[in-house]
């Protein structure tokens, strides 16, 4: 019974401890709610403040958005919106296999102030690729950050960042390009392209041919007999014992000894001299024949020259040949015979005048004179009869 009541005393002072401290929280958070012994329970406050060192990454606003793409370093000098809004701009840029390509970026504006910003979607304009990225409509759809609301959402990037990641994967990772939609892009493209080849036809005359190429289109090398690989120990290995093993592994120099003199390390070193011996037989015979390599480099050098001189001389004479050779045009062949016949007309009016106002020469001389002209003047009339005759039938 004295035990008993002695632990319901430590009880009782247990709970009436409890109720001052719990009494003693709730009067300094009437006195000062900012103090620092506020209740941690206390509701009062219900404004949520901004906790420095926190975890979580705050929300960006549309204009900074906005401004991290407009404003990058590399991606401002061809950007350029084109919608009446800012929400569609046009990003230009050249991949590594020398294609123009235009990403289209459509931010959309968030649904009210308060929803979070949507996903941009970007779209390559005015051509038709392929592309692991790519869906049908060209719509850039293998950037997993901007697949989806929630997935735009985890991501926590800036616009700028995603058009960034989008545009140098794109320019590392070319496009098959299929076929140029838009006329101002294939204009691009080509103006693109024809510096990109004059470009490299001016470095490849400095520049010596492509290893690639030459690797491709080399026999490939004869194989090396390599030694076979031992199936068991040395000997002298075999003899002993487990210290010795452990010593001989310590020291690296009688390690390398010990390498030395096995059978294998003979022979690929005999191998070794032999490659190397004939390497530089090689070599020394390339150097002999150094001065013949370089005249006939300069041979067919000119000869390349003299091709490109003789092609655009071709070149030239073909598109002559082919004004010459394209069918007539009508209606020019028309107006001059038609012109023609006038003129014989005109003609064989003006001598029958003069003959009958002033009386030259004899009736056989204007007879003559007078039916030549006539004669052409019929021709002429005929001809364009016909020619007529045969563009409203088409029959000859």
């Amino acid at each position: 019974p004295i035990e008993a009541q002695v632990s319901a005393v430590h009880i009782l002072k247990l709970f009436v401890a409890l109720i001052i401290v719990m009494f003693s929280w709730s009067t300094s958070s009437r006195k000062g709610r900012r103090g620092g012994g506020d209740y941690p329970g206390n509701r009062a406050n219900s404004v949520a403040q901004t906790i420095h060192g926190t975890i979580r990454p705050p929300e960006f606003t549309r204009q900074q958005h906005l401004d991290s793409y407009c404003h990058d370093d590399v991606l401002k000098k061809s950007t350029r919106k084109v919608s009446v809004d800012d929400s569609t701009y046009d990003t230009v840029f050249q991949t590594t296999s020398g294609d123009a390509l235009i990403l289209r970026v459509h931010f959309p504006p968030p649904l009210s102030e308060s929803s979070p910003s949507r996903p941009p979607q970007m779209t390559l304009v005015g051509v038709k690729a392929t592309h692991p990225w790519l869906d049908r409509n060209m719509r850039i759809v293998g950037y997993s950050s901007i697949q989806s609301d929630a997935s735009w959402k985890e991501a926590r990037i800036l616009l700028g960042v995603a058009v960034h990641e989008v545009v140098t994967h794109l320019q590392l990772n070319a496009p098959e390009v299929l076929d140029l939609t838009d006329p101002g892009l294939a204009k691009l493209q080509s103006t693109m392209g024809s510096s990109r080849r004059n470009m490299t036809s001016s470095k490849n005359k400095k520049n010596p041919p492509n290893y690639n190429s030459l690797v491709n289109s080399m026999t490939p090398p004869p194989p090396v007999d390599m030694p076979t690989i031992p199936q068991q120990f040395p000997d002298e290995l075999n003899s002993k014992s487990r210290e010795e093993l452990q010593v001989l592994l310590d020291d690296e120099l009688e390690f390398l000894s010990l390498v030395r003199q096995t059978p294998v390390s003979c022979e690929m070193k005999l191998q070794r001299e032999s490659i190397l011996d004939e390497n530089a037989k090689l070599a020394t015979s390339m150097l002999e024949r150094q001065e013949e390599y370089a005249i006939l480099h300069g041979q067919v050098t000119d000869l390349k020259e003299s091709l490109a001189t003789k092609l655009e001389e071709f070149t030239a004479w073909q598109q002559k040949q082919d004004e010459f050779l394209k069918p007539p045009n009508l209606s020019l062949i028309q107006k001059e015979l038609n012109r023609a016949r006038k003129v014989a007309f005109d003609k064989s009016e003006d001598l029958a005048s003069k003959w009958v106002d002033f009386g030259e020469g004899t009736v056989d001389e204007f007879c003559k004179n007078f039916i030549e002209q006539r004669h052409e003047m019929h021709l002429r009339a005929a001809k364009l009869e016909r020619l007529k005759y045969q563009t409203e039938t088409g029959y000859a």
